[in-house]
């Protein structure tokens, strides 16, 4: 079976719909997954980070903007909003021009598509870093902060080796996140059905497209080009390397996978194989 993706219940439904009305025999397993998240910080009172290499002053920005708006903002959407525009009056602009890669507005200084790139990292982690303050020091939104940012504990990301193994402040944190997906697959044998597709999957669904079509060009090419008599496993296998087209190239190497291919052509009548050896049926 070719796996096309990995879903949600509903989505699944709706992909699989797709399929199975283009004549595709579709199998559906539930599965449950795991995503596992390792992070590394420095964590501490503000006073004990001080004077560290690994303060900056971009960390005291961080916590002026958070503690200006904190008591202004009544959800996480207003504070995200409020804190951004405290640290970056043009945030929104920035962010804009990167979702959709277009001009910068004219009152605008211009910009690099490098120097937005650095902008968008760094609201991502002054975000990142505001929120973990408020969390760590059990500050809510929209109340009084009282003394609460007069030494807060901050929290400084970085990478395995970015701080001492000794330090400590170094904190490790893994998370594990389990959830239900459903896996879609199909037989390889009915990817030629890739052409009846309705047009709104190949929209949708772009890269699950592409990858049956490729997949049914590779079974096409066995079918409409077989070989006479017998062929051991490596010969099928080198011909599930194909390439289409002249100018625009579509290459694909199934070859590691010419065994499940030629067991899914076995099922449909096309072709016989015993232990290594493949023969083609007249």
């Amino acid at each position: 079976m070719f796996k096309v993706g990995e879903y949600s219940e509903d989505e699944a439904k709706i992909v699989a719909g797709y399929l199975k009305d283009a004549g595709f025999k579709v199998d559906v397993k539930g599965l449950v997954v795991a995503r596992k998240d390792f992070t590394v910080s420095l964590q501490g009172k503000l006073s004990s980070m001080k004077g560290r290499d690994e303060f900056s002053s971009k960390y005291e920005r961080f916590l002026a903007a958070a503690k200006a708006v904190v008591e202004k903002a009544s959800t996480q959407e207003d504070f995200r909003d409020l804190f951004l525009s405290e640290l970056d009056p043009n945030w929104r602009a920035i962010k804009d021009s990167f979702d959709l890669q277009a001009d910068l507005p004219e009152n605008m200084d211009e910009k690099t598509p490098e120097e937005i790139g650095r902008s968008m990292a760094e609201y991502i982690l002054a975000l990142s870093f505001a929120e973990d303050v408020l969390n760590l020091n059990d500050i809510a939104l929209g109340t009084p902060i009282g003394s609460s940012f007069d030494d807060p504990v901050i929290s400084i990301p970085g990478n395995r080796n970015d701080f001492d193994a000794d330090d400590p402040l170094r904190i490790e944190r893994m998370d594990v996140d389990m959830k239900k997906v459903y896996e879609i697959s199909i037989d390889e044998s009915s990817a030629p059905f890739y052409s009846d597709i309705d047009e709104e999957f190949r929209i949708e669904y772009q890269q699950e497209f592409l990858k049956i079509m490729a997949l049914a060009k590779v079974i096409q090419y066995l079918i409409e080009q077989p070989e006479k008599g017998k062929m051991d496993i490596e010969e099928f296998a080198d011909r599930c390397f194909v390439e289409v087209g002249d100018r625009s190239v579509l290459s694909i190497d199934a070859s590691l996978v010419a065994e499940e291919i030629a067991r899914s052509l076995e099922k449909k009548g096309i072709l016989k194989m015993k232990g290594s050896t493949i023969k083609w049926k007249a």
